[in-house]
Order: C-alpha cells, then structure tokens, then sequence
C-alpha cells in the first residue's frame, strides 16, 4: 500500500497536470456519484492535497473527490483521451483540455462539501502529517502523550491516529534510524531517545518524498550504486533486506512480524 511520501508525490503530479484548470469531461465508475459527473465539469480544481494516504481534488463551489488507494489503487497522467494500457478497472477519470488524470482499481472515492470532508471517519481521525511542516516538539509531545505512551513503537507506527501515512516500510526505516527496537514503548524511552525518535520520523519520511522511495543517506545510497548495488540493496537501511548484513553494523538482518506486518530489524542496532 502506498504510505505518505508516495501519496505526496502523486498530489504533486495531479496537480501539476490538472491544477487550475477546469475540467471538460469527468468520469465516475460508481452509479451514486454519476450526478457529479455534470456538476464538477467545468469547475477549476482548486487543489490536490495529500491526507495520510488518501487523497482529496478539491474543485471550486466546495466539491472534494476523496479517494484512497488501499491495496491495488493506481494514478495514471495521460495526454487528454489517452488511457494506458493496463488490465486495471478505470474508477475516475478527470479530464482537461492537455491531460487527464486517471484512478483504477481504487476502491474507496466519494464526493463531499467541506464539512462532509472534516467528518469524514478516515480523515477526521488522523494524527499530524510529517510532510506538512509538523515540528519534532510537537511529534516529541505526542509521542509521550497518555494516549501513546504505553504501545509499542510496532503498534503505534500503523496507527494513523498517531502519525498519518505512516505504514510498513517507514515504520522499520524510522525505527532503526532512531535506534530503538519495535517492542519498546515512548514510556521505554529517555528524553533524549524521544527527541531522536521524533527527528528520525521527519528525516526518514522527507527523504522518502524528496528521493521517490529512498530512505538512506545520499552518500551511503551513492557508495553502494558504485559499488554494483542494485536499487533493492541501497533503497533501505532494511526493509526488504532480511539475512543480508545491515549497512551500519554488519549484522544479518532480521525478519519477523508485530501487529500483523512484517517488520525487520538490525538486533545490534536495535538492542533492547
């Protein structure tokens, strides 16, 4: 599934393509939102932002497309009337007079006004966004709320309601460049590990947005690339890496799973 950075980038590519621009045919899979087909032609997209890992167009006159991937969900821009080539069930197409940005296989979207929007059960209930200016004062404070304080790091970082568009790859990026093992909690932690927590969730995530996917440092991404390393090898410090040697250690990596989901972790890094 998508996480944050990902969401993100594809708001940045929507709205460059359709930003600004009003519409001249709009397509809807689902027969309730069929009515809005009409109505939304012709109204200027206002803006293209990211929520969590949903995503919201918002049109003049307070229209807002909600959707959100989940699993098999893809964005596609195309020259206008052009489709990609793909066996991917089209669910919405937005169409200018240059592009149209296409959704397949998404299987939550739904129109609203402003107020619907702030209601809505997904959005109402999510935590700061990382790449929305959030200060590591304010993640510290939560970190340590009595809301937080007693889940563990595993548990907390796949609650949206905690850090919004945080899923399964930033939460073992983040935790091991933090140095704290999965099974701590915030209540676990010195100040100083707090602080360093809540830096590594701004840097890991940032990167990830600025890099489309990398949550290594330039230099050690660069060295590795030289060296023959494919993109699997570099792309993370060890998501996706198990049994291979953990780039800061040494140590084999290790693979397991904690609140359903796989997690891997660097034991020697990550001592308890």
């Amino acid at each position: 599934m998508p996480e944050g950075p990902e969401v993100h980038r594809e708001a940045d590519k929507i709205r460059n393509a359709i930003g600004d621009q009003a519409p001249i045919y709009l397509y809807f899979y689902h027969d309730h939102l069929k009515p809005f087909e009409s109505d939304l032609t012709d109204k200027k997209v206002e803006n293209v932002e990211a929520y969590g890992k949903g995503l919201v167009i918002s049109f003049e006159d307070d229209y807002h497309i909600y959707s959100h991937n989940q699993l098999y969900g893809k964005w596609f821009i195309k020259s206008a009337g052009e489709y990609p080539t793909t066996n991917r069930e089209l669910r919405l197409e937005i169409r200018t007079h240059q592009k149209s940005a296409l959704l397949y296989s998404a299987s939550e979207i739904d129109v609203m006004d402003s107020v619907s929007l702030h209601e809505h059960p997904y959005l109402n209930r999510l935590g700061p966004d990382l790449l929305k200016g959030v200060s590591p004062e304010t993640i510290s404070e939560r970190t340590i709320d009595d809301q937080f304080r007693r889940k563990s790091f595993a548990s907390l970082l796949l609650d949206q309601g905690f850090l919004s568009g945080v899923g399964n790859y930033l939460r073992t990026e983040i935790l091991f460049d933090a140095q704290i093992h999965p099974k701590m909690r915030p209540m676990d932690l010195s100040h100083e590990a707090v602080e360093r927590f809540s830096k590594s969730a701004l840097t890991i995530t940032g990167r990830s947005y600025q890099t489309g996917g990398l949550t290594t440092p330039e230099g050690l991404a660069v060295r590795l690339k030289s060296e023959g390393k494919k993109r699997k090898d570099y792309r993370h410090y060890l998501f996706g890496r198990e049994d291979k040697p953990c780039h800061v250690c040494g140590e084999n990596i290790l693979k397991t799973r904690m609140s359903g989901r796989r997690i891997y972790i660097c034991e020697s890094c990550q001592n308890l």
